[in-house]
């Protein structure tokens, strides 16, 4: 597929439609047409991508700074793989090596990059609610890309993506086992997962369940066996340790055999059920190697989504014609 083509089919994919918003903080604030119009435009990224093709000047003459106050591998190359092959100009920024070190603060930190004019400003922070603070202080539009405890967006939005490409349109019953009180992309996922009528269940140890959980319309439930029958995908969530959640079960040991995925609990779902994970997987812990291997598990085509997913995401953000109020007047 070549640019011209590229642009002609997102062109008529978008039909002029613009997200609703202009930060991508949360999936709560998106509209199902704000959803429909991503994967939309996802898929025909996904088709530029796989057919070869490496850069488009779709983003020229765009600046991306990508402000990543954490590790991450997936979210943060594929951002950056994102601006690059829009052809924006990207930049790279862990925290480790920002004035945050020497203890500016973030609000601070988030001015100066925008003092450099940037049309978007992607970030990673271990606080939750981080973008959304720092959305009303700064000009440029605002993607997160994962916020402590709270959400993750994009990376819903390519699992959703990857569940499209196997079920269709189909309402999914969806089953979430482990760590949902630390996971951002739980946070995500069920505000989404609730707009498109899914029936959502969580399988977890008590002191991982969100306290207020029924409220969201998920089923809890305390054993993995009792849960998986009739449902169409689990996604097991890693236990967050990096967040103390090592604390919160009395032993790994213990944990992974209630709750990790192999065969025998594989064979519990839905016919042509599967199953996926947000990365990084730890093996034997949270999916068994012969699940991990097999065609029913979908992570690698997550990863591979993710791509496309941000593409759409940056592109969408850069050109919508709508600008943000000005905070520094």
């Amino acid at each position: 597929m070549t640019s011209a083509k590229l642009l002609s089919d997102l062109k008529k994919a978008r039909q002029a439609k613009n997200l609703s918003v202009l930060d991508l903080i949360s999936t709560e604030n998106l509209t199902l047409n704000d959803v429909e119009l991503l994967l939309n435009l996802a898929g025909i990224f996904k088709k530029f991508v796989e057919g070869g093709a490496k850069k488009c000047d779709l983003l020229k003459g765009k600046t991306i700074i990508n402000f990543f106050n954490e590790n991450s591998t997936r979210t943060r190359s594929s951002f950056e793989l994102a601006g690059k092959h829009l052809g924006a100009d990207v930049i790279n920024l862990a925290g480790s090596v920002s004035s945050g070190k020497k203890g500016e603060t973030l609000g601070d930190s988030a001015r100066t990059l925008d003092a450099l004019n940037a049309d978007i400003l992607i970030i990673r922070d271990a606080n939750s609610g981080a973008p959304f603070q720092l959305a009303s202080l700064i000009r440029a539009p605002i993607v997160n890309a994962g916020d402590g405890w709270h959400e993750h967006p994009t990376q819903a939005l390519l699992e959703l993506l990857t569940l499209r490409e196997r079920f269709g349109n189909k309402k999914l019953t969806y089953l979430f086992v482990g760590d949902a009180l630390h996971s951002r992309v739980f946070g995500s996922q069920v505000r989404l997962y609730q707009k498109l009528g899914f029936e959502i269940r969580l399988a977890a140890p008590a002191t991982l369940i969100p306290k207020g959980i029924e409220n969201w319309g998920v089923k809890v439930f305390y054993k993995i066996e009792d849960a998986l029958p009739g449902c169409d995908a689990v996604h097991a969530i890693r236990l967050q340790t990096e967040r103390a959640a090592g604390k919160f079960v009395a032993t790994g040991r213990e944990y992974s055999k209630n709750y990790c995925i192999n065969p025998a609990r594989m064979a519990l779902l839905n016919k042509g059920g599967v199953v996926l994970h947000a990365g990084p997987v730890i093996r034997e812990f949270d999916l068994r190697t012969e699940v991990l291997e097999s065609p029913n598990c979908l992570v690698q085509q997550m990863v591979e989504n993710g791509l496309p997913i941000r593409m759409a995401t940056e592109w969408l953000i850069a050109t919508n014609p709508k600008q943000k109020a000005n905070p520094w007047k």
